[in-house]
């Protein structure tokens, strides 16, 4: 009996034990579900596909598992993509253990290798983040799945508060991203009960020696400054998630208040994307700003320092009216600010265009400067099919002293005067595909048709559209 007696603390401990290792699988379990459920609920598909980004780190590793378990509950296609950087030795050797992974739990493993610019100025993290999120998001998928953790979540405030971001950067990463159709289910759970679930299961993964590396901005405020901060505030972690999720209600609401100053007027101008300066003109600086910001991160572009910010809001209000414009932005791809007519435009810079083909009847033409002429049989519309019979229909750019005739009343314009008319900015205009009958520019598409050659309300016309693709 007093053997007995001794031994049931220890028994009672191992029950607790139990307890508590099968309430984190629970708890883990139950939030991931729910989170799912909700998400599927919402769509209308049959079976979502799911791509889980996969480094064979321990938050990947766990959050694969999790999902393997939850598709014998919730219908969905699961697959998994390794974005393979090479900046480590071990790259291979992490690559081969995801295959092995996802071989084992039946899962299809998708491998690409990329190579990161060291030198692009923004520093090997961001590049390599880069890179990986620009394969990851290319996938064919109704949502691609990141195992980011509470722990970053704290750790991309603080990293953002060093930088000096404003609201929107302190808000740091959202559970679930709409417009890049991102989810992060795992954003309140902790790494620590990410390593209990994993040690529970008896999960692999693998170690990226990089990760202590505090030369590094993440690793050093993950390893030299949060253990710091915990010994004064042990839940700082939390608090610092949650202070993220406060300021992201707060610029849900800057948001709504410039999608109001902005009046909604956010077109497109041949592909690319406007904003109308008008109403920007009666508005102070702070709300100016806060109207430039929404409208940079509606189109994905990094946001700019403060400098920067008002370099643009300076050029764009206060320049001359016949200033030329031309504001580059530090982000990905070569991408400007430009201003005509009191509109401000995004533009991305691609090669010149240069065009002479034979129409051979497409549907649709595709061209080096990532815009396309579709071709579309419309009654009463475009250019009439019956005198396009047996001719050639020739495509070609500007080549200067072209001249249409839009309107039977009145005579024929030069096509830099129609095209001033039609509001095209100058940087548009050398690239705008021109559509030949013999020699007679027959049409500019989207803006005007030779009447001579304007299908009657009553005849089958062709319909030439210029858009971005």
């Amino acid at each position: 009996m007093a053997n007995s007696k001794k031994q049931s603390p220890n028994k009672s401990l191992q029950k607790e034990h139990l307890h508590r290792k099968s309430s984190i699988q629970d708890t883990l379990s139950a939030q991931v579900n729910t989170f799912f459920s909700t998400i599927f609920s919402s769509k209308k598909c049959v079976k979502s596909h799911v791509v889980i980004g996969l480094s064979g780190g321990l938050d990947s590793s766990v959050l694969l598992h999790l999902l393997a378990n939850l598709r014998q509950t919730l219908p969905f296609q699961l697959s998994a993509h390794h974005v393979h950087h090479g900046l480590s030795a071990h790259a291979d050797a992490w690559a081969d253990f995801c295959e092995k992974s996802c071989d084992a739990l039946n899962i299809p493993l998708t491998i690409s290798k990329v190579k990161v610019d060291i030198n692009s100025g923004l520093g090997v993290e961001a590049s390599a983040r880069q890179a990986r999120y620009a394969v990851l998001l290319a996938n064919d998928a109704d949502y691609i799945c990141t195992a980011h953790h509470q722990d970053d979540q704290a750790e991309t405030l603080l990293l953002q508060l060093a930088r000096g971001a404003g609201v929107k950067g302190l808000s740091g990463m959202a559970a679930i991203d709409d417009a890049r159709k991102l989810l992060r289910p795992l954003l309140s759970i902790s790494r620590v009960e990410l390593e209990a679930y994993a040690q529970q299961h008896q999960l692999s993964w693998v170690d990226d020696d990089s990760n202590a590396n505090t030369q590094f901005d993440r690793n050093f405020m993950r390893h030299s400054v949060l253990p710091i901060l915990m010994q004064q505030y042990p839940a700082i972690k939390q608090t610092l998630a949650r202070t993220a999720q406060h300021l992201a209600d707060a610029n849900d609401l800057l948001n709504v208040l410039a999608a109001q100053d902005a009046q909604a007027d956010l077109t497109q101008k041949l592909g690319e994307k406007t904003l109308a300066l008008a109403p920007l003109k009666q508005l102070d600086l702070n709300r100016i700003n806060n109207v430039l910001r929404w409208w940079l991160a509606k189109n994905n572009v990094l946001m700019p320092s403060a400098a920067q910010l008002q370099q643009i809001t300076q050029q764009l209000l206060h320049a001359k009216s016949d200033a030329a414009i031309k504001i580059q932005l530090k982000t990905e791809g070569d991408l400007t600010i430009r201003r005509y007519q009191d509109y401000a435009y995004l533009v991305a810079e691609t090669p010149s265009l240069a065009i002479d083909y034979v129409w051979q009847g497409e549907a649709a033409l595709s061209f080096a400067n990532q815009t396309q002429l579709t071709f579309e049989k419309k009654l009463g519309e475009g250019l009439s099919l019956k005198y396009l019979d047996s001719k050639i229909l020739r495509i070609k750019t500007r080549s200067g002293g072209e001249h249409i005739k839009p309107d039977s009343n009145r005579p024929s314009r030069s096509l830099k005067t129609v095209m001033q008319q039609a509001a095209i900015p100058p940087w548009q205009r050398s690239q705008l595909p021109l559509i030949f009958v013999g020699e007679t520019l027959a049409m500019i598409p989207n803006i005007a048709v030779e009447t001579s050659l304007k299908a009657a309300t009553d005849e089958m016309g062709l319909v030439v559209t210029w858009q971005q693709l």
